[in-house]
């Protein structure tokens, strides 16, 4: 460094008495102690099932998080007032400690309804820290890796008929509205017991595909299989889809078996997204180990919140896996999700999911004005949502 530079900077910083190391020790200064933790359910659209739990300090922050797992509504209201409990009098800068604790006290109880609880706190435990350092949450998760965020819109192709026509002219105006890929589960209710897909079904499916490719050779199709089918079944899909080149075809078999899994992609170069329904981040050593998805879904409403998913982005990383994080649920959710795929240097795509956002303005501090091809990241600090006591009054559900 040039002398004349050195003094400059030396002068600059002696004039600011407010220096960074300042600032870092006055905000660690606030304790954070947690004094209350109370869960609400709240009316978002038609949705009368979106749990959402609010986190409040000694110093007189709050924030927000979000464990939506429906059908699970009493249950996880009643798990996160048992966690507050337990977690009251710690300090909400020890996101770890707390998981931890959560994790390790419920252990014999471990399933949906407690991570989906634990998801709730954690996030809003994350918001409590970005609002008290004034910056949005993923400054603290190391930062944007992404000014802003590709999406797939969510089932709007509409009750429209099964053919070829209908769908290359939907998604014809789909694209002309700004999408730029898209989702949808084309084959109908669960089947029979057996899990097997009927084989009409499948031609309508095939129909409906070549519509949509018809109509763009660019748009990213993602095919929603919702863990319905057998192995012969999903296999039948796979070989079906694969003319189409879909950007993934999402759980064509129930997660729960690995290898079944492992062994369908290895069988095709289409790429398996799987795991919105796997809770916390242990289990995805398998996953990851036996190769047998190229997609990660985490859900942070129920994979045990931003502490967990961080973990899980991580995990997928050395694998060289994508994450596109499963979005179906309410405003906290998006928030946190657009947070983590903001710091996420393994981001592929978000899902659109909640398409009744006329609320979101209400909560959004600098609004909602998310487009169909992508999503900009909210700047404000913590998650930049906030849920006032007059959108309680309104929108709140009794149990």
């Amino acid at each position: 460094m040039l002398r004349r530079d050195f003094f400059l900077r030396m002068a600059a910083a002696t004039a600011f008495p407010c220096s960074l190391a300042e600032r870092v020790r006055s905000a660690v200064r606030g304790r954070l102690e947690i004094e209350r933790v109370e869960p609400f359910v709240i009316r978002i659209g038609s949705r009368e099932n979106i749990v959402v739990c609010r986190v409040e300090t000694s110093d007189g922050l709050h924030g927000w998080g979000e464990g939506t797992s429906p059908p699970n509504i009493g249950p996880v209201v009643a798990q996160i007032r048992s966690l507050g409990r337990l977690i009251e009098g710690e300090r909400a800068w020890d996101t770890e400690r707390i998981w931890r604790r959560m994790y390790t006290v419920e252990e014999n109880s471990l399933g949906g309804t407690l991570y989906a609880a634990m998801s709730a706190i954690d996030i809003a435990l994350w918001d409590i820290l970005g609002k008290h350092l004034e910056v949005p949450v993923h400054d603290l998760l190391g930062g944007r890796v992404w000014n802003s965020l590709r999406l797939y819109t969510s089932y709007r192709w509409g009750n429209i008929p099964r053919t070829a026509q209908a769908y290359r002219e939907r998604t014809a105006e789909l694209i002309a509205q700004g999408a730029r890929a898209g989702k949808y589960d084309p084959f109908g209710p669960y089947p029979e017991p057996s899990r097997q897909l009927p084989t009409p079904i499948l031609n309508e499916v095939r129909e409906m595909l070549s519509g949509i490719r018809e109509a763009s050779p660019d748009f990213d199709i993602c095919v929603e299989c919702h863990g319905k089918f057998n192995v012969a079944s999903a296999g039948r899909i796979i070989r079906m889809v694969e003319p189409f080149d879909p950007f993934f075809v999402e759980e064509p078999l129930p997660p729960e078996n690995v290898d079944a899994l492992a062994s369908l992609q290895s069988s095709t170069n289409v790429p398996i997204a799987t795991s919105e329904g796997i809770q916390g981040h242990f289990l995805y050593r398998e996953l990851l180990a036996k190769h047998a998805a190229r997609i990660w879904q985490p859900d942070v409403a129920r994979a045990g919140g931003i502490t967990a998913m961080k973990k899980i982005a991580g995990l997928a990383d050395t694998g060289y896996i994508t994450i596109a994080p499963h979005n179906p649920n309410g405003p906290v959710c998006t928030a946190a999700s657009i947070h983590l795929a903001a710091s996420m240097p393994n981001f592929l795509i978000m899902e659109e999911g909640n398409k009744q956002t006329a609320q979101y303005d209400d909560i959004f501090l600098d609004g909602w004005r998310q487009g169909l091809g992508e999503w900009r990241i909210p700047a404000g600090p913590g998650l930049g949502i906030d849920l006032t006591s007059e959108f309680l009054r309104e929108y709140a559900v009794k149990l």
